[in-house]
């Protein structure tokens, strides 16, 4: 499928007024959603660019520990919300119940957003700490609700990877409270309890569930002959996986043997996928590549962390960031290209701008990898990681977010 720069699916409409603009936000869950998430994500990137140059001068910009509020920003400030405006976009029609209210989602996603840019606030005032982080755990609670409410509306028979996804918001809520605790009490040795509860009990098996629903589904609809494969045990595997490598982290236990298998699943599930046929659709590319890296994260991770020698350094950073930047932040890349697109009526297809900057941000994964791995180039790398990050996703969001403000172009509503 060749590539565009998707003008032939119609014209650009006129810009609109502000309040008009603000009107079109509330139209569906994703458009609030995923541009509330991609300012935040701009906003987080730019900070901690900023820290790591003042850090290279000897200065940190943060009067609360950076690091600790790295973790936060880019694993609580985001991600959540881009994952609500998808799931209250797409999850009704899984469940084939009427969507949330506007205003009943909207108390869930702008609170949760005030409450992101609140911790970006903190890093010079860390008496919004606290708030922030209390306002984010209470604006997830009500989400939960939100998504539970759906569930229970629901006659359909198939609501598994409906639950699958409550059980982890649930166990999101749990980590999301116990980061504003450690915000209270200063107890610092939880923050990496916290990290690794939202980490490995919400967003892995959101992005996972997903993937399993949506992937094949996707891959069907373009790849002919395409036999789709999506076994339910697959399903529970790779989430109980993932919910297992979680709690025995939390338990100080070593996980390199569940890991490993994990590794082996999640690699041979990518090419049951036919990763190899997506490539003749960039879009559906973009999606099976960013897939690909939930394997080779857990590989880096064995790595990392197994008994036995390897030329691998550091305490489990390089996977962390493989999963987060190689896996999460490609698939949320790729997965909101083709929903904005596919909602917004236009073509499905990655224009070339697009296709570059998913590349991009895949150079810029092994970057940050090498960050870990070659010591000595660990600062030079950080920051190239960095200003290219800002400026992959800054491009990246001057071509899709103004489409959250704009009217459809084929005149539908949503």
């Amino acid at each position: 499928m060749r590539h565009t720069s998707g003008s032939q699916a119609g014209r650009t409409p006129a810009p609109t007024e502000p309040a008009s603009s603000v009107r079109l936000l509330t139209l569906a869950p994703h458009r609030a959603g995923f541009f509330l998430g991609g300012s935040v994500l701009l906003l987080a990137l730019l900070w901690w660019l900023l820290e790591l140059v003042g850090r290279s001068y000897g200065v940190s910009l943060s009067e609360l520990p950076a690091s600790f509020l790295h973790g936060q920003l880019m694993l609580s400030g985001f991600f959540p919300l881009f994952i609500l405006g998808f799931i209250y976009t797409a999850g009704p029609k899984w469940l084939s119940v009427v969507p949330p209210a506007t205003t009943v989602w909207l108390a869930a996603i702008l609170p949760y957003a005030l409450g992101s840019v609140g911790l970006l606030l903190a890093t010079r005032l860390p008496v919004l700490w606290p708030l922030a982080s209390m306002l984010q755990a209470l604006a997830w609670l009500w989400a939960c609700l939100i998504w539970g409410g759906r569930i229970h509306a629901s006659t359909t028979p198939d609501r598994k990877h409906a639950l699958l996804i409550l059980a982890a918001f649930a166990l999101g809520a749990a980590a999301l409270g116990l980061y504003a605790f450690v915000a209270v009490s200063r107890q610092w040795q939880l923050v990496h309890h916290a990290e690794t509860l939202l980490l490995w009990g919400m967003l892995l098996p959101v992005f996972l569930i997903v993937c399993h629903r949506m992937l094949p589904f996707f891959s069907a609809n373009v790849l002919q002959p395409y036999r789709t494969w999506r076994p339910l045990w697959l399903l529970y595997a790779m989430v109980g996986g993932a919910w297992l490598h979680g709690l025995m982290h939390l338990m100080a236990l070593p996980s390199y043997l569940l890991d490993a298998g994990l590794a082996g699943l999640l690699l041979f599930t990518s090419w049951r996928w036919r990763l190899a046929r997506s490539f003749k659709v960039p879009l559906l590319a973009m999606q099976h590549v960013a897939f690909l890296w939930a394997g080779l994260g857990m590989v880096v991770l064995v790595l990392e962390t197994g008994p036995f020698s390897t030329p691998i350094i550091g305490a489990g950073y390089a996977a962390l960031h493989a999963l987060a930047l190689g896996f999460m932040l490609s698939m949320l890349l790729a997965f909101v290209t083709r929903v904005t697109l596919g909602h917004s009526g236009r073509a499905l297809i990655a224009s070339r701008l697009t296709w570059t900057l998913f590349w991009c941000l895949q150079a810029l994964t092994m970057l940050r990898l090498l960050g870990e791995w070659v010591p000595g180039l660990r600062t030079p790398l950080l920051l190239a990681t960095a200003v290219g990050s800002v400026l992959v996703l800054g491009a990246w969001s001057a071509r899709y977010m103004p489409m959250y403000t704009q009217p459809r172009p084929d005149g539908k509503e949503g």
